[in-house]
């Protein structure tokens, strides 16, 4: 009998602690009050050169870590919006367009252009709810170089393009390479978080 109280205890403790809002789709949105600091600093986008609202990031299958093939990443994109919003989602075959151009379809977040780094802050379920940190930058090609290190572990201190890049090259793990890709069809429909 106690052991099925403490059970119930357990229960109630896990789904009150939650921190999220489930959209009608199933996907994580963060709830009404909750601080990005990123979406304060950001400033509107009107030059394209460094992040294209125009095309989705494509991330392939790759290789979890250097020199391994063991482990491999998942596929996704990152759609990013011209107010400083984000979003990001998964796929096993190509992306639908209509999934692209939904603002409701996958998990969000909030970005920050410093140069050519991204730094963006995304919001995910882990913990009952919090913001999860993901820096990369734009290489050469336009593509997305985003590292696997998380950039709370030294407190998030001095990252810039040389130190996410100087991390990206001397990590053991792969970086993800988001592709840019132009998409036909695009539409824009306003971010609704």
């Amino acid at each position: 009998m106690i052991r099925i109280i403490f059970y119930l205890i357990s229960v109630m403790l896990f789904f009150g602690c939650s921190h999220y809002v489930v959209n009608e789709l199933g996907y994580i949105r963060p709830p009404k009050n909750q601080k990005f600091s990123y979406k304060k600093r950001f400033v509107e986008l009107t030059d394209l050169s460094i992040i294209d609202t125009n095309v989705i990031y494509s991330l392939e299958k790759g290789n979890f870590y250097k020199n391994s093939e063991e482990y491999k990443q998942s596929t996704a994109y990152i759609r990013f919006y011209g107010d400083g919003k984000f979003k990001q989602q998964g796929f096993k075959n190509l992306p639908k367009l209509d999934d692209i151009n939904n603002p409701a379809i996958g998990i969000v977040g909030y970005y920050l252009i410093q140069g050519n780094a991204i730094k963006m802050q995304v919001y995910s379920d882990i913990d009952g709810g919090s913001i999860q940190l993901e820096y990369g930058y734009i290489d050469e090609a336009k593509n997305l170089i985003v590292m696997h290190d998380n950039p709370n572990f030294d407190f998030n201190i001095g990252y810039n393009e040389e130190k996410i890049k100087r991390l990206v090259k001397n990590s053991p793990f792969s970086p993800m390479i988001y592709k840019k890709t132009k998409v036909d069809g695009f539409k824009y429909t306003a971010p609704n978080w």
